[in-house]
């Protein structure tokens, strides 16, 4: 990932400045959690001017078993309540800029102002967030990522929002699976759904076509072509094997190509020590990285940024990972840029199957905001304004919420997006096949799938002693009651 701080490794910071919430990544023992404050009610405002609709939706169609009836929700404008809002830098600046202008415009038109603010995307910006919700005066509106969205709910933070999205979710044909999955809980929406971050594989489109090769079909395909292009300091396939938060993402997508998968629908664990399809995933990986030398020697010991790094510096002809890589490009390596084409995950006996994630908007009960931060939040899933946005204004950094939005000619039409709709369309989130509580959360921060990349590719330990070891500490880890709320 691009991000110097990626946002997956935000847990590993509120755990520490949350009183270890989460276990922090080194492991050890589990610490006591420290509540965070109990929110207060919003006081009343002294007079109750007339209710303004914050925006006209589209009558809804049915609703799936987790919405409720869509009936848009009477929101009255509190004048000159201002309304704080804190988005988390995005390497695109229009991400934020757009959505700035379109609160603003909202804002001065119900009759309230707001505070805006960027913040950075690094440790410093999580901890001057996580101190004002500790303090009990956070943002009444905050940029989400992943499970931080199940975090906040957990930690009874964030407000259920489900009677501001229910008129607007089976619109346009509905939202990804990987949206519901992150967002809700018991059928209850606690965020709002913002975008689809997409995982394509950057391919060297020109180095397939020079070899006669066509994008591999499966991971046969791909360790022939591997073994044919690999001529160090090139190397075939960039796979992030450290103890970082980039092998999480590696690993679970090839994973599900052999039907694997981490949790069961209900959250529980669903590998077990003699998983068959994890044990060939692990196999493969082993045979890739020591036998076939496809993948550098040096990503056992990787940051999320090396792979980035490494395609950017043709030294790769292939790597899993969101538009960073390709949007530097377009600004520093143009030439580059125009030989790269997106990819979705080799298929393996299972199939092949996209990887995203889910950036969301968090309405936080500590917020002063009242209807006003409520108003604010609607406009942004205005689906004229939002198609606009992702489609028009963003194009292509992010995969629209709703189905019907990837109809665009943008990914119809577009080359480099033409396999999107597979990507999207199969798309799964690192939780799969349940929302990302507690337990994923605490996985991902203390790197146990990096811990088993390590044992199968530094200590050569056999794919089953590497399982074995993995599957104890997810065990410990699912057993906690506290993780599997």
């Amino acid at each position: 990932m691009a991000n110097v701080f990626s946002r997956r490794r935000f847990l590993a910071v509120t755990a520490a400045t949350l009183g270890a919430t989460l276990a922090a990544c080194a492991g050890g023992g589990q610490a006591t959690p420290t509540p965070a404050p109990q929110p207060s009610p919003t006081p009343a405002p002294a007079a109750t001017p007339t209710p303004v609709a914050a925006t006209t939706p589209t009558p809804a169609a049915a609703p799936t078993p987790t919405a409720v009836a869509a009936q848009a929700p009477a929101l009255t404008p509190i004048p000159g309540r201002e309304v704080v809002v804190w988005q988390t830098v995005d390497y695109l600046p229009e991400t934020t800029a757009l959505i700035k202008q379109r609160l603003e415009e909202i804002a001065q038109k119900n009759g309230f102002t707001i505070s805006f603010e960027e913040i950075p995307n690094n440790p410093q910006g999580y901890n001057r967030f996580n101190a004002a919700v500790q303090a009990g005066t956070p943002p009444d509106i905050y940029r989400l990522y992943d499970y931080q969205t199940q975090f906040w709910r957990a930690q009874g933070q964030t407000t259920d929002v489900t009677d501001l999205v229910a008129p607007f979710i089976q619109q346009k044909g509905g939202v990804w699976q990987p949206v519901e999955l992150t967002c809700t809980f018991k059928g209850r929406w606690y965020a709002s759904p913002l975008a689809v971050n997409a995982w394509p594989f950057h391919t060297r489109q020109d180095l397939l076509d020079q070899a006669g090769f066509k994008y591999p079909a499966n991971w046969d395909e791909l360790r022939q072509q591997g073994k044919a292009l690999t001529k160090p300091p090139l190397y075939y396939y960039g796979m992030t094997l450290g103890r970082i938060n980039d092998t999480n993402n590696h690993t679970l997508g090839m994973v599900w190509t052999f039907g694997g998968k981490l949790q069961n629908e209900d959250g529980s664990l669903a590998v077990t020590a003699d998983d068959k399809a994890w044990l060939d995933c692990l196999a493969l990986i082993q045979t890739m990285y020591v036998e076939d030398q496809i993948i550098p020697p040096g990503s056992v010991n990787w940051n999320d940024g090396d792979n980035n790094q490494g395609y950017q510096s043709e030294q790769l002809v292939l790597t899993s990972n969101p538009t960073s890589i390709y949007n530097w490009l377009l600004k520093n390596k143009p030439e580059l840029a125009q030989k790269t084409r997106f990819y979705s995950y080799p298929a393996g006996p299972a199939g092949s199957f996209g990887q995203v994630d889910v950036w969301t908007e968090g309405l936080f009960k500590n917020g002063k905001g009242g209807d006003n931060a409520r108003i604010l939040l609607v406009a942004l899933m205005d689906p004229v304004w939002y198609e606009n946005y992702i489609n028009e204004q963003l194009k292509g950094r992010f995969i629209p919420c709703w189905k019907d939005m990837i109809e665009h000619d943008l990914w119809q039409k577009n080359e480099l997006y033409s396999e999107y709709q597979k990507i999207i369309s199969t798309g799964r989130i690192m939780a799969y096949a349940a929302p990302p509580l507690g337990a994923f959360g605490e996985l991902a921060t203390k790197f146990v799938i990096g811990d088993m990349m390590q044992d199968l590719c530094v200590r050569r330990l056999s794919p089953r002693e590497a399982l074995a070891n993995f599957v104890k500490a997810a065990q410990e880890i699912w057993s906690k009651p506290e993780n599997r709320a």
